[in-house]
């Protein structure tokens, strides 16, 4: 008889202990995931914003059922402005649905955890190729149908996200955890970061001698006659002045052409005439 209250103690105690422990889960998630959403937004300046929306749009396509929908989503999402999604009808015909975002404007990484939140409520709802009524019901709530005629009312992630939840919270609510959401970013935060690198090479002529860099410039034109140092990176534009035909002269460009970055080489080669010259060129 004694141990039954000291049984019970321990269960109360595992009770009590159940809430903070899973809280705490869902905090940890939630600092990872707002890390690798920090990593994404930072690649929209580093990387560029078109090329971040587009590997989002990428990332969902299949889900969204269509390039169109996918850009139409990560671009409301991005803004807070309305989005229209349309699917396929019966008999050929196209439907179509119009929501405002609850959460205003989003960064990019919380656009890529809404839409994956959001396919994930439609996976659990037994819905693997969503319509667009769908889709909306995932982000704003509404009711779903799966194929099985099964009937699955959603409460919409961005709904719960104006409220002011955590991404750890709603998907705990949900019944699954951020793992799949963060490895998915994760990757397409690598993807981009590698796409993003530029390689930077230095090439040195004498005379009419070849040695060609990268976006950068010609070392054959960089010395005229004589012997000159072509620096490039990017595509530049050269501007200078020599002292003479027949002495040394330097140029230093820096500006955007569509060529093949020989502009500020050659600068260098006109400024030195017959002497020496050296061209740096350093632009986008």
């Amino acid at each position: 008889m004694k141990r039954y209250p000291h049984t019970a103690i321990l269960l109360l105690t595992g009770a009590l202990a159940a809430g903070p422990i899973t809280a705490r889960a869902a905090d940890a998630g939630d600092a990872t995931l707002t890390a690798q959403s920090q990593q994404m937004d930072g690649l929209a300046t580093t990387r560029g914003e078109g090329a971040v929306a587009g590997r989002i749009s990428s990332d969902f396509m299949d889900f969204a059922g269509s390039q169109k929908n996918a850009d139409a989503l990560v671009t409301g999402l991005r803004s807070g402005s309305a989005i229209t999604l349309t699917s396929p009808g019966t008999g050929g015909t196209t439907t179509s649905t119009t929501f405002t975002p609850p959460t205003g404007k989003m960064g990019y990484g919380n656009v890529y955890t809404s839409l994956a939140l959001a396919k994930q409520n439609l996976v659990m709802a037994g819905i693997t190729d969503p319509s667009a009524s769908q889709i909306q019901a995932a982000l704003m709530g509404g009711t779903v149908t799966a194929p099985n005629g099964q009937a699955t009312t959603l409460t919409g992630v961005l709904q719960l996200r104006a409220q002011g939840m955590g991404w750890g919270q709603i998907a705990q609510q949900y019944g699954y955890k951020l793992g799949p959401v963060i490895s998915g970013m994760k990757s397409s935060n690598a993807s981009l970061a590698a796409s993003s690198s530029t390689t930077t090479t230095t090439a040195v002529g004498k005379g009419v001698s070849s040695g060609v860099v990268t976006a950068g410039g010609s070392g054959s034109n960089a010395g005229g006659q004589g012997q000159g140092n072509a620096y490039g990176r990017g595509i530049v534009t050269g501007a200078g002045t020599g002292v003479g035909p027949q002495g040394q002269g330097n140029a230093y460009g820096r500006g955007i052409v569509t060529g093949g970055g020989t502009a500020g080489a050659q600068a260098g080669a006109h400024a030195a005439g017959q002497g020496q010259g050296k061209a740096l060129g350093k632009g986008n």
